[in-house]
């Protein structure tokens, strides 16, 4: 049986003080980029083991409404976790050191490229009332 990732991308409004949800999805499967996320489907060969980035943290409670919502009628999840920027530019780094793909194509969120300027760093000219950038990630068989 295989094991699915779904993730959510959220943006931090600094004026609201909450996440607003940008979208969500069904990444491509990819064992290695499991594994380096939560440790889910590591090999247990040392090696062939992936250091993860951390183990998983759970949902953040201060999700987004939408991401709640998606998170609660998703039945047969486990190990949720989630990423913030400057862990998810290591792991798009890794991922392209690793000739695997950008994380962004991977997650099928290739329009955030541009639009959070991920490859140029931070676009105040798009974005000005966001000041944070995080995924949230479950997986499920």
């Amino acid at each position: 049986m295989g094991c699915d990732m779904y993730c959510a991308v959220e943006a931090h409004n600094k004026k609201t003080g909450s996440w607003d949800c940008f979208g969500v999805s069904t990444a491509n499967r990819c064992y290695a980029m499991f594994s380096r996320i939560a440790d889910v489907r590591n090999s247990e060969k040392e090696n062939e083991y992936i250091e993860p980035i951390d183990e998983p943290r759970g949902w953040p409670v201060d999700a987004s409404a939408s991401a709640e919502t998606w998170l609660e009628n998703t039945a047969l999840s486990f190990s949720k976790t989630w990423l913030d920027r400057a862990e998810l530019e290591s792991l798009d780094k890794w991922l392209q050191e690793n000739h695997v793909c950008s994380l962004w194509k991977m997650l099928g969120f290739q329009h955030l490229e541009y639009l959070f300027g991920i490859e140029h760093g931070w676009r105040k000219a798009a974005f000005t009332c966001y000041d944070g950038l995080r995924v949230l990630f479950f997986f499920a068989n």
